[in-house]
């Protein structure tokens, strides 16, 4: 490792939350967990950190939006559903989201 291969890691601007809850299915009810929220929050975390990105991942508990998930919510920002589709549009939209809200931020600590 070079010196120019490592740098400090930024202090987060906000947080994602992603829903990683799986239900056990006794009444056949979705979750996001069942969806590939899991799965969904590893490649999430791995872009962030591709795109060096200072936005912390949390994965969290039931949004209460079961039938509509996996679900996202940016801190203070947009809510997303997936709706069970987590294809790699789906995932563009969300890192382009979460850019446009690191600009905004950083704008904002100036």
């Amino acid at each position: 490792m070079t010196k120019n291969d490592w740098t400090l890691p930024q202090k987060p601007l906000f947080m994602l939350r992603i829903c990683i809850n799986k239900r056990l299915n006794q009444h056949r009810s979705p979750s996001c967990g069942g969806r590939g929220s899991r799965e969904l929050a590893d490649l999430l975390e791995r872009k962030l950190l591709e795109l060096r990105l200072p936005v912390e991942l949390v994965r969290g508990p039931c949004m209460n939006n079961c039938m509509k998930g996996p679900n996202l919510k940016i801190q203070g920002g947009s809510f997303f559903s997936l709706n069970g589709d987590i294809s790699d549009s789906r995932v563009e939209e969300i890192i382009t989201e979460l850019q446009k809200e690191s600009t905004k931020r950083r704008k904002n600590e100036k």
